[in-house]
């Protein structure tokens, strides 16, 4: 199993060349993680911060770019999660093309932390809920595994 968010570069994506300047990779993967949680993980991202109290800060993030995503292409972000830890996992990301060039491979490595700041716990890591992790390791469990194509 996979979850796949779907967007079109902007013009505010790009740079004076018409190619989506390479920082914005990183806001489209945490699109993608955003989207995963309603999707995928029983509640919307923005109720998991604002209600839970739980963040997903990144403790690692890369990317790899493959070919240019220029003003207009329609891209999808699949998401996958390679790995489950108790209090972290790492989530990869494939950007494909509609027309099925693939754009960019990455991952990025979060931490399940509290972040409410009258708690003693503030910014530590902590287990996620047992509905979260559940669905997490559902996902987990059917997720295919994050591959990058040969170097050539």
């Amino acid at each position: 199993m996979a979850h796949t968010h779907s967007l079109t570069v902007r013009f505010g994506d790009c740079d004076p060349a018409g190619i989506a300047y390479f920082p914005r990779i990183y806001d489209w993967f945490h699109q993608a993680m955003e989207t995963w949680f309603a999707a995928h993980l029983g509640e919307r991202y923005s109720v998991v911060i604002r209600e839970w109290k739980l963040g997903f800060p990144a403790l690692k993030s890369e990317a790899r770019f493959h070919a240019p995503c220029a003003l207009g292409d329609e891209l999808d972000v699949v998401l996958s999660l390679p790995r489950l830890g108790n209090r972290s996992m790492d989530l990869a990301y494939r950007v494909v093309g509609r027309d099925g060039v693939l754009r960019a491979t990455g991952q990025t490595t979060v931490v399940i932390v509290r972040i409410d700041p009258g708690d003693a716990e503030h910014m530590r890591p902590t287990d996620p809920p047992a509905a979260l992790r559940a669905a997490l390791e559902a996902f987990a469990t059917n997720s295919s595994p994050h591959t990058t194509p040969a170097e050539g």
